[in-house]
């Protein structure tokens, strides 16, 4: 099926939707975008219709609707299509029936969640995979079309107080998500004043399936398994009128820090944690509007942690070997509450533009935690001589108070977006801990060994305030003038007293000076700047001069020799210059940014810390701030008449005056680090993505093409010895989702790392290697409310040592079924049913090559039993229902 889209000036319409409907149950069975020309092409299978609903909907425009005849012929052109204009400016658009799967409104992509299957108890980070486009890797980062997502909102609101949604997309059930939205990344500082985003990165926002008025949701989920696993959770949400209310709870022992899987993903889950949460939550506005968001999370957490390691060390004039076993243990609580408030005050003339915001943002976290950890250290010379045997037992209590608070007003002066900003925060942290430590080190061949048995007492206090202040004003059409001023002020007190052990009184009374203080550190910042923008058609240009100040004082009562003052002054520069079409399809960014890492406080105190015997630092009260030149250069280009996105970006670092570690190893193996500024530090790096997709009305598809390269030339100082290591890295990767008519959702990714690093010494091997991951995961439906799901990962690493299986297989699966009137889903899973996972990870580095083997979650199988309720408007919601023909669908702008 083919034509053209116009509006009534005869005009081509771009970006608009058309989609082809069932017209039986209004099911859309396949859609398409108009290009710059207006026009379509929809592949469809009519199956045995003799007739089919097509719709068009774009915003600003009355939706477009005809009953066509199915053809007998494989191809149909349909007359031109004039859809009308709204005769008012709205910010809505009515459709009947289903919404199509993805709709494009100005630099926004919209999906529709009910096209794209999920099972019953998923949440929403399961119906985000699913998405053409979003990714979430291992770590749990999102990416749209390659871009970083920055932020997740629900209704347009944060959720638990939370930038990133983590809490939202863990919690949330899929089944109750109306639209994702995707934008491009705005502060709350731009979205009020209406500035454009110059994030480079986008935002999500998760739209709930609302009721005329009021309605809750929630489900409640356990499950129980071998080896004495369990996860139990619980989650209610309510919605009334703007309001959003949510309590969550839980508590696991298979490595999840909050939510409910009862389908574990392929993770190797380092470690064992168990965790019990909960948490409340109150938000009332969007940004828009007057807002309260309120929350309180609580978090308990206990892990235990086992390692095995083999680390073949290189340096100018010695070769070795170190074998490791570290185990160690870590319980803490934590306590987080936070107060967001914005108020707005509007004008008594409803039609003028000039609007305050006051905001005020309160945060308060206490925590505590009791840690344990050991370890034994062999080392040997690359002949086999044995030169040192190392042990080392600690353990520590800490707590820690901390309450910050950021105030701005913010008024908007006139028509053309003219505003004042002025902000001030203030933190204030107190942490007290004490700790004992004991290590042992038997150097075999002077036949001496040394030892440390000690006790500390922790007590710092820090206070931080800042000003920053800013103007933002039109002198004429398309050229800004933006005046900046900030300043930052820090002082802490710190004190630490260290006790070494009297053999002789069989106590802890004998102070060391060496490792103790009691310091007062004072630091100032000031920093003025200007920058300018100036906007022609679809380009901006922008241009920022900053000059600063930094002052720094360190006073220490117990040795002098720690004392300093210092006194940094210098410039940085940034430039911008952007092009962005009318439609937000094509966006390409040049960027320059310029700035200075200042040296730490033991970087620049020329006295040593023989905190850890095996390794002391020195610092260097000479050393110079490095400055980093950084360029990037971004393309993203939206084909929405093929389904096709492109994406790809390039930067580059050069570095002056990098500052460095130079370590000199004695021939006991024992560490002595000092820092030194080095010339000649530089990196490229380049990614591209081409994305395709594929939909209709029994068949979805999605693919994903990647390539990342990277270089670095880094430079070293081993025992005096400067070298250079030139490192690369190229990663293709492959993705493939295929979902076919509710029955079978498969997906597949393939990726192959080739490293190498090549060394200007003869003193270093060069060295290469290769990392191969394939993950296919797959959801077969059958019966009426049966489903059987796999998760499998394999992983080969070429240069895993001889000790270690290079080879990693993880497979998961899970077997389940509606019950309940779908409300209910029963499922039996395992986790690592092959028991062929394993913790292996290769580190290379210009002095190292280690194998390391951790402790990580083991196989299990769990059965788990969740149950969804909800109620809107007063009527029972049934989350499976899809909308019928008379069902009225609202997309919002």
């Amino acid at each position: 099926m083919e034509g053209v889209v116009q509006n009534p000036n005869e005009g081509n319409l771009e970006g608009a939707t058309v989609f082809v409907q069932n017209t039986n149950d209004s099911i859309t069975m396949a859609y398409a975008i108009t290009n710059k020309d207006g026009e379509f092409s929809i592949r469809i299978n009519a199956e045995n219709q003799n007739k089919l609903l097509f719709r068009v909907a774009h915003l600003g425009y009355i939706p477009y609707s005809k009953e066509i005849l199915v053809p007998e012929s494989d191809k149909l052109v349909l007359d031109d299509i004039i859809v009308e204009e709204q005769v008012e400016e709205l910010t809505e658009v009515f459709l009947l029936g289903e919404a199509p799967p993805v709709l494009m409104k100005k630099d926004t992509i919209e999906y529709n969640a009910d096209s794209f299957k999920t099972l019953p108890n998923d949440k929403v980070e399961d119906l985000l995979k699913k998405l053409p486009g979003i990714e979430i890797d291992m770590d749990g980062g999102i990416t749209h079309n390659g871009i970083e997502v920055e932020a997740v909102n629900v209704d347009g609101m944060r959720f638990f107080g939370e930038k990133n949604g983590n809490i939202a997309i863990k919690n949330l059930p899929s089944l109750v998500i109306d639209k994702v939205q995707v934008t491009d990344f705005k502060t709350d500082l731009q979205k009020f004043t209406g500035e454009e985003s110059d994030s480079g990165t986008k935002e999500l926002n998760l739209k709930i399936k609302k009721g005329k008025n009021k309605g809750y949701f929630g489900d409640v989920a356990g499950g129980y398994g071998t080896d004495k696993k369990y996860q139990v959770n619980a989650n209610l949400f309510q919605l009334i009128d703007g309001k959003q209310l949510g309590v969550i709870a839980g508590s696991n022992n298979i490595n999840l820090s909050n939510g409910f899987n009862s389908l574990p993903d392929t993770d190797t889950s380092n470690g064992y944690l168990e965790s019990d949460f909960v948490g409340a939550n109150f938000t009332k506005g969007k940004w828009n509007e007057t807002q309260v968001n309120s929350n309180y999370r609580f978090s308990s957490q206990s892990r235990e942690t086992e390692q095995k390691t083999i680390r073949d060390n290189f340096l100018p004039d010695l070769n070795y070997t170190t074998y490791s076993e570290r185990i160690g243990s870590n319980d803490s609580d934590s306590h987080n509450a936070n107060l967001d408030l914005k108020f707005l005050l509007e004008p008594k003339n409803k039609s003028a533009s000039k609007r305050v915001q006051i905001a005020n943002k309160t945060d308060f976290i206490m925590s505590n935690s009791e840690s344990f950890n050991q370890e034994t250290t062999q080392s040997k010379e690359s002949n086999g001589d044995l030169v040192s045997d190392y042990t080392s037992a600690n353990q520590a209590i800490s707590d820690q108070y901390s309450i910050s608070n950021n105030f701005s007003v913010t008024p908007r002066i006139g028509n053309n977006r003219d505003f004042f900003h002025i902000g001030i925060s203030t933190n204030i942290n107190k942490n007290q801990s004490s700790g004992k430590k004991y290590s042992e080190n038997i150097l075999h061949q002077k036949n001496t060994t040394n030892i440390q048995d000690q006790i500390s007492e922790t007590d710092n206090f820090s206070t931080n305030i800042g000003l920053n202040a800013n103007w933002n004003k039109e002198l004429f059409t398309g050229f800004r003038v933006i005046p900046r001023y900030s300043v930052r002020i820090g002082n802490s007190s710190n004190e630490r007293f260290v006790y070494d052990f009297n053999t002789d009184e069989d106590s802890y009374e004998e102070f060391n000076q060496q490792l103790s203080t009691q310091n007062n550190y004072i630091t100032t910042s000031v920093s003025p700047a200007i920058g300018l923008r100036y906007n022609y058609k679809g380009f901006r240009f922008e241009a920022l001069g900053n000059y600063t100040n930094t002052y720094r004082k360190y006073v220490d009562k117990i040795i002098e020799e720690r004392n300093f003052k210092t006194d940094f002054n210098f410039m940085t520069y940034s430039g911008r210059i952007r092009y962005r079409d009318d439609k937000g399809y094509k966006n390409i960014n040049l960027n320059y940014d310029q700035n200075v890492d200042l040296p730490s406080i033991g970087q620049l105190q020329p006295v040593p810390d023989v905190n850890n015997q095996l390794h002391i630092r020195t610092g260097n009260p000479f050393l110079k701030p490095a400055i980093n030149h950084n360029f990037r250069f971004q393309y993203q280009n939206n084909l929405a008449f093929n389904n096709i996105n492109i994406t790809g970006d390039a930067g580059a670092s050069f570095v002056k005056d990098k500052i460095i570690n130079s370590t000199i190893t004695d021939e006991d193996l024992i560490k002595n680090t000092t820092y030194t500024n080095i010339q000649g530090d530089y990196s490229f790096n380049g990614n591209t993505a081409i994305t395709k997709t594929y939909f209709s009305q029994n068949s979805n598809i999605n693919i994903n093409l990647r390539l990342h390269g990277s270089f670095r030339n880094n430079l070293s100082l081993q025992n005096n010895v400067k070298f250079t290591a030139q490192s690369s890295v190229l990663r293709p990767s492959l993705s493939f989702r295929y979902a076919y008519d509710k029955k079978l959702d498969f997906n597949a990714s393939y990726s192959y790392e080739l490293n190498k690093t090549i060394y200007d010494t003869d003193i270093y091997d060069n060295n290469a290697y290769f990392v191969q991951n394939l993950q296919l995961n797959s959801t077969v439906y059958f019966f009426k409310d049966a489903f059987f799901t796999n998760k499998v990962s394999y992983r080969y690493n070429s240069r895993v040592g001889d000790a270690f299986d290079g080879d990693a297989v993880f497979w998961n699966a899970g077997l389940g079924m509606q019950l309940l009137d779908g409300n209910g889903t029963l499922t039996l899973v395992g986790y690592d049913i092959l028991g062929k996972n394993n913790g292996y990870v290769r580190t290379v580095s210009e002095a190292f090559i280690q194998d390391s083997e951790s402790k990580i979650l083991e196989q299990y199988f769990m059965l788990t039993f969740s149950y969804k309720f909800g109620r809107f408007a007063g009527q029972r919601m049934d989350m499976n229902r899809r909308p019928g023909r008379s069902q009225m669908r609202r997309i919002r702008s």
